[in-house]
């Protein structure tokens, strides 16, 4: 939680490892709205599987591509998934991919048995 303005140095902080490979690193979690901001990772081939959320979110990719049930986003992009939209995303088969992950609210995933 973050309560005063702050410089992240990004290359200096440890990954968490959220599981199969998807890693983490938190910056932000703003009290008042609970909006977090994280650098994360996905190695080449990991999907979340469909899922949703009841927050909104978006994720800039700093590195790779990401595969998303929109189509692919690449390095400089950012794509945006609003609050309750099943979606699917990962990293392609071929790349890795790091982003900046941003939501609007706390952080919640439904996982899916099957897509939208």
């Amino acid at each position: 939680m973050t309560t005063s303005p702050q410089i992240f140095h990004i290359q200096d902080m440890n990954w968490v490892d959220l599981g199969g490979g998807h890693l983490d690193k938190a910056m932000v979690t703003e009290p008042k709205t609970g909006m977090i901001v994280n650098v994360s990772y996905y190695p080449k081939g990991y999907t979340m599987g469909w899922h949703k959320h009841s927050c909104a979110h978006g994720m800039y990719i700093i590195d790779g591509a990401m595969e998303t049930n929109l189509g692919v986003v690449r390095k400089g992009e950012f794509v945006w998934f609003p609050a309750d939209v099943e979606m699917d995303h990962g990293a392609t088969v071929t790349e890795d991919c790091t982003f900046l992950f941003i939501t609007n609210a706390p952080f919640d995933i439904e996982h899916l048995e099957k897509g939208a």
